[in-house]
């Protein structure tokens, strides 16, 4: 089974790339194309141009999480590849904030229900797995069963009008099952990476792969980083291409402590995995 990743959207950029904050990767198998996460702005649709990507062929989108750095740019997206099936959680649309002292930030997914549907969008909802392509899936909810990887700080959702911490139980991961074992697509993994590996393993025997952000480099305690870098450090994986929320000191330290296994992530970064 061919895969292959293309980095549309990341924190840093390559040669005639843009960057932003945000994340946007297409996913290829067998000459397949599907959409994991759209970035922030229009960035990804230029970066497409770009590199000579098509976004008329993707078949699919689906989004990790409701953040703004993975939804803001759904609507340029879906302007230049016409109506597709967006896959997301049903919490997924729900309002969100960052909030520091006194500020407080719309993190959310700018837009509605009414104007994705508007805009040709078919939407399916999904708490639990759903393939999207052949050998394909989401993970939908990834269930929580580390002690070092928990709820963030300054991340909140509006309930009934009340702001409570954000327990993100839309975030989830996309799969693509073959012979040599899982290519996992994270967003921020704020369900915790190693949780998401973890709930992979339970069902491939092995991961090939695993791509995206890891929100370590967010003010992540040093705890978690080392815990996650050991489970890393263990796992018989053959390429990890981190980017977006990871940060770079984290990425370089990936770079010393996984040679050859490690590959920092930027747009325009095209590879088989």
């Amino acid at each position: 089974m061919d895969v292959k990743v293309a980095v549309l959207c990341d924190n840093t950029a390559g040669l005639f790339c843009k960057a932003e904050h945000g994340l946007a990767v297409l996913l290829e198998v067998d000459g397949r194309s599907f959409l994991w996460d759209c970035g922030q702005t229009d960035v990804a649709v230029y970066n497409a141009q770009v590199m000579g990507i098509d976004l008329r062929g993707v078949e699919g989108i689906g989004l990790s999480h409701g953040h703004m750095d993975h939804a803001g740019g759904l609507g340029r997206v879906l302007a230049v590849s016409g109506p597709r099936k967006i896959y997301m959680h049903p919490e997924a649309l729900a309002p969100r904030y960052f909030v520091a002292g006194a500020a407080k930030m719309f993190v959310g997914v700018p837009m509605r229900l009414e104007a994705l549907e508007a805009a040709g969008a078919g939407v399916e909802f999904t708490r639990g797995p759903v393939e999207v392509l052949p050998g394909v899936r989401l993970t939908g909810e990834v269930p929580r069963v580390t002690d070092f990887e928990g709820p963030e700080p300054n991340l909140f959702r509006d309930e009934g009008g009340e702001l409570v911490p954000d327990s993100f139980i839309d975030d989830q991961a996309l799969v693509v099952d073959t012979p040599e074992g899982a290519v996992v697509l994270t967003g921020c993994a704020h369900s915790g990476v190693v949780n998401i590996l973890k709930y992979v393993l339970e069902t491939s025997p092995r991961i090939r792969a695993v791509v995206g952000g890891t929100h370590l480099g967010m003010g992540a305690p040093l705890s978690k980083v080392e815990a996650t870098m050991e489970f890393l450090d263990g796992l018989d994986c053959g390429k990890m291409i981190f980017n977006h929320c990871t940060g770079s000191v984290v990425m370089s330290r990936m770079v010393d402590r996984f040679p050859g296994r490690f590959i920092p992530g930027q747009t325009g970064l095209v590879l088989e995995v």
